[in-house]
């Protein structure tokens, strides 16, 4: 169940960054405020990157990288 929580949190972390950024895009070009896409880009980007980080220091503190 880990490891399914470890790489179902990116996927859906990057769809919904992707369809922030889409939705940032949008608001630019309107010149409308885009404050919210920044910030919930910067959460998403957090959930993107946190398992990764720390799948790669569990690889490793077992000795499998490097």
């Amino acid at each position: 169940m880990g490891l399914f929580v470890l790489f179902a949190i990116p996927i859906v972390a990057a769809v919904l960054w992707f369809l922030n950024l889409v939705t940032l895009i949008k608001n630019i070009k309107e010149n409308r405020d885009s404050r919210n896409q920044m910030i919930l880009g910067t959460v998403y980007t957090f959930f993107v990157i946190s398992p990764i980080i720390y799948i790669l220091a569990e690889l490793f503190y077992r000795g499998v990288l490097f």
